[in-house]
């Protein structure tokens, strides 16, 4: 098989969400010999950690990890087999996933409903209409999530959405007194010339827009903390988005690719039903307000992504690198010590 026949693939791994839009990738790929498989290689981007939101890497993981479920995603839509390793060297600790793709296998209904998923999903940051999300579809994601270890708990018991609101609201606080957040956030925000990443103020709702009847404050990217406000002429229109947790057992490079990849599954899910999500990340960076959200929910494990769900009218998606910035091929020069094998 040819390297360019892996293209669809890897068109639909850098379509997944990242904190920020940082795109914290890289791929490697071995096309096949006459023997042996097609394998693609994911590799962490260390250039794109968020230094000061992210230290540790945790969401570059998550990132990463939604990246590697589309891919196989992708995989399956072209008919083949396709199988995931996760952590496939512990000499490499940047190589992330192995995913090894084989001979004709024809994708589920579900699957191939997943694969057109993939263009409709994107990252919602203004308003939700007031309408609820089917309960079908939160069983359906927990479900699903189940497969890779994480669990989906929505935050509908008396006092949770209170509880996360205020979290919310005071990682927020923390995280804006700090001057270098504050530029890590600029860097990553804002028309940039011939950018192909970050959040840009296209993907925003415009200032203008009613302001939204929800109690959670998200992160400010426009850096205009008065956009949107409630006066008089302005009365917030309700919404009734869905409030769920992602979490897992453990907490490490392996649980958090688990999480990524249960994220990038359960949005496909929605995406196919209409719904779209909105992240609100800055409670769990904040390592006070984690461990906060932690007792207040009464959580058995440890919560990796939290995300408000609802339908949308559907703002501008986020830009995404080219692919020949972020794909290499073993003809050519190693990537972050991967080379051809």
């Amino acid at each position: 098989m040819e390297a360019h026949d892996l293209r669809p693939i890897l068109e639909a791994a850098v379509r997944a969400p990242s904190v920020h839009n940082t795109q914290p990738w890289r791929f490697f790929v071995h096309p096949a010999s006459a023997a042996s498989r097609d394998v693609i290689d994911v590799l962490a981007d260390r250039e794109r950690l968020l230094a000061v939101a992210d230290p540790f890497g945790r969401e570059l993981h998550i990132s990463c990890g939604a990246a590697i479920e589309l891919a196989r995603i992708g995989g399956r839509s072209t008919g083949r087999s396709c199988t995931v390793h996760l952590l496939p060297d512990a000499h490499a600790p940047d190589r992330l996933a192995e995913i090894s793709l084989g001979g004709a296998e024809p994708p589920t209904p579900e699957e191939e409903r997943l694969a057109e998923a993939v263009s409709l999903r994107y990252t919602e940051r203004g308003r939700f209409e007031d309408r609820p999300v089917p309960k079908e579809l939160l069983e359906e994601m927990q479900g699903c999530a189940e497969e890779f270890e994480t669990w989906v708990r929505p935050l509908d018991r008396p006092g949770d959405e209170t509880v996360a609101a205020v979290l919310v609201a005071r990682a927020g606080e923390i995280e804006s007194a700090n001057p270098e957040y504050e530029s890590e956030l600029t860097a990553w925000s804002g028309e940039r010339l011939g950018a192909s990443d970050g959040i840009p103020a296209s993907v925003l709702p415009p200032p203008d827009e009613q302001p939204r009847g929800s109690p959670f404050r998200l992160r400010d990217f426009a850096g205009d903390a008065e956009a949107g406000h409630v006066t008089e002429e302005r009365p917030p229109r309700p919404e009734h988005p869905l409030v769920v947790l992602f979490g897992t057992a453990g907490n490490d490079k392996y649980h958090w690719l688990q999480a990524g990849r249960a994220l990038g599954r359960c949005l496909l899910v929605a995406a196919s039903a209409g719904v779209a999500a909105s992240p609100m990340t800055q409670v769990l960076e904040v390592v006070s307000t984690r461990a906060m959200l932690t007792k207040e929910l009464g959580l058995v494990g440890h919560p990796q992504v939290l995300v408000r769900m609802g339908y949308a009218h559907g703002h501008q998606r986020a830009p995404r690198r080219p692919l020949d910035e972020v794909v290499t091929y073993s003809e050519g020069p190693a990537a972050g010590g991967v080379g051809p094998r």
